[in-house]
């Protein structure tokens, strides 16, 4: 039986792989999990990502069923995610605004419902969100 490698292994082995490999291994990431591809679009600057987070934040929210105890809150949360991220790679004014824009959907769908998504889609379009 092998044991899975910790955090800091997995580290010291992506460490010391050849950049072309790491590249190809997050293309294969990013075609199948459109979050990371925006993520990544985002990191190397391009303003494609806010388009496509737009589009993914958007339909995250829409597609929120708050009243649905299968779906999980992670499902939304790692959308939101991706705002933090399109800020972080300096896109802090167009996160704000697509969180604006979701926070007028989720009212629109679900009402003034007292729940963190909404809470964070709150902070996020009125730049209160952690930086840290």
């Amino acid at each position: 039986m092998t044991t899975p490698l910790d955090d800091a292994e997995l580290t010291a082995f992506l460490e010391g792989q050849e950049s072309a490999w790491l590249a190809e291994q997050l293309m294969l990431i990013a075609d199948e999990d459109p979050l990371v591809r925006i993520r990544l679009t985002a990191a190397a600057g391009s303003e494609k990502a806010v388009d496509e987070a737009r589009d993914a934040v958007l339909t995250g929210v829409a597609d929120h069923l708050p009243e649905d105890p299968t779906e999980g809150t992670d499902a939304l949360h790692r959308v939101l995610d991706v705002l933090d991220d399109l800020a972080d790679y300096g896109f802090e004014d167009e996160s704000a605004d697509i969180a604006d824009e979701a926070r007028e959907l989720y009212l629109r769908r679900h009402g003034e419902d007292g729940g963190e998504h909404l809470a964070r889609l709150h902070a996020l379009a009125d730049g209160e969100e952690d930086q840290g």
